[in-house]
């Protein structure tokens, strides 16, 4: 047998290895620029150290596009398995909370500074107030007490000598003078005693006990694990894509990747690769191979 028939195949499935290994490495080799007498020595840096930063662009732009999209992030966040994990883990920190003496102020305090818990209630105490004080003028109480008090007056006065006397007319504008000064008097009175009762309440809640809280909202028929759930849901539903706009994981990871070391993006381009580029090696062998295999087979063909 002619030594050719083996060594030839042989050396051109080294050769083809030894390519596209130096192939390989090149694509990360030398991390750094190199230079010759000031001038930049060719191919230098590696393939992906050059192009790093189009490199890091071109995996934000997939990871918003494709994979973090509100569809996809929605789908897992609003799945049947996510909203029961976390109505449980409510109710596990309720069942916590309850068992606990920490008072509800410094249950707040655990996610929110002083300055902001004491802006909160004096927000809420605010908005209470307002929100009271509109619905009771709405309900036009000066006419409703008048009213009330002009009835037992009529009733009195019916069969009485006083009664004929003064008159019904009389009677009406005594109540009509009534009206105005009571309206009045609510008018001006009223906000403030609205904001300093419940500023008493807000006060005297803020050092209860969370477990004594949460039994206040239960006996009051409130359903806290619903209630967050059902505020989760509408969060993610109808704010998730401006959060992720506002996010733009896409800059979040190029500005990661950019700020990573040379030999930190090799690392993580092999923990993605390194099968692949293994094979890209062994396809060279491969080829150098079968190509050796045709050469021997065209120094075989008669002259």
């Amino acid at each position: 047998m002619d030594w050719r028939m083996i060594a030839v195949p042989i050396i051109g499935a080294v050769i083809g290895y030894i390519t596209n290994w130096v192939a390989v490495k090149m694509l990360f080799y030398p991390h750094y620029e190199k230079k010759i007498g000031g001038r930049r020595v060719p191919f230098t840096p590696g393939v992906i150290p050059r192009g790093r930063g189009r490199l890091a662009k071109a995996v934000g732009q997939v990871v918003e596009s494709q994979l973090l999209t509100p569809e996809v992030l929605g789908g897992v966040l609003l799945s049947e398995e996510t909203c029961a994990m976390l109505r449980q883990a409510v109710m596990d920190w309720m069942e916590e909370m309850k068992a606990s003496e920490m008072q509800v102020k410094d249950a707040a305090l655990l996610v929110m500074e002083e300055e902001n818990y004491q802006e909160m209630l004096d927000s809420t105490e605010e908005s209470l107030t307002d929100f009271l004080y509109e619905k009771i003028l709405a309900m036009d109480p000066a006419a409703k007490i008048v009213e009330a008090g002009m009835t037992i007056v009529r009733e009195k006065l019916a069969d009485s000598m006083l009664g004929m006397m003064l008159g019904g007319s009389f009677v009406e504008k005594i109540g009509g003078q009534m009206k105005e000064y009571v309206d009045a008097y609510i008018k001006e009175n009223l906000h403030p005693m609205l904001e300093e009762e419940i500023g008493k309440e807000l006060s005297g809640l803020s050092e209860k006990k969370v477990g004594e809280f949460f039994s206040i909202l239960e006996r009051q028929g409130a359903d806290l694990p619903d209630v967050i759930e059902k505020s989760y849901r509408y969060l993610v539903a109808e704010k998730l894509p401006v959060i992720l706009t506002a996010v733009r994981f896409s800059d979040i990871v190029e500005d990661r990747i950019n700020a990573m070391d040379v030999a930190q993006v090799e690392e993580l381009v092999l923990v993605i690769m390194k099968k692949e580029l293994g094979a890209v090696i062994n396809i060279g062998a491969l080829i150098g191979f079968i190509l050796g295999l045709i050469n021997v087979a065209i120094l075989m063909l008669p002259a």
